[in-house]
């Protein structure tokens, strides 16, 4: 499902980008479409597995195993690196998953908004067009 996410976002900064007059070509933030596409790559790559598992081999390896604490020093360094690195990990996938909702949210607010003007003008047509039959027939 998160694929179909970015999928969204890199579509709409597709038809949100300036067109070039006359052509079919329009001019997008290449910063942005690359980092989609990266996190694009990552989903499929299964970056989110990662950190599951880093976790959940971190906290086996806790529960398995006896080890005096003289001898768990050097271990629970190790051990805390790697899990840091989960907590990297989840909370780069928090903030792309919030950047998809602000991205969603904001293609929604769009195109809600070309709604809303579009209403707006349809309403001014049929006002003018009852306005204007009410004149013509003096009613």
């Amino acid at each position: 499902m998160e694929i179909l996410g970015l999928l969204d976002t890199l579509e709409s900064f597709i038809l949100d980008s300036t067109k070039i007059p006359f052509t079919k070509k329009i001019v997008v933030d290449e910063e942005k479409v690359l980092a989609t596409i990266d996190k694009i790559r990552l989903v499929i790559q299964g970056g989110t597995d990662f950190a599951k598992k880093a976790i959940v081999r971190g906290e086996n390896e806790i529960s398995d195993s006896p080890v005096t604490p003289a001898a768990a020093a050097p271990e629970m360094e190790g051990r805390s690196r790697s899990e840091g690195k989960a907590v990297e990990i989840i909370e780069e996938a928090y903030r792309m998953a919030k950047e998809v909702r602000d991205g969603a949210d904001k293609y929604a607010d769009e195109v809600l908004a070309n709604i809303e003007a579009t209403t707006t003008r349809v309403l001014r047509t049929v006002k003018a067009g009852r306005d204007r039959l009410t004149k013509t027939t003096g009613s």
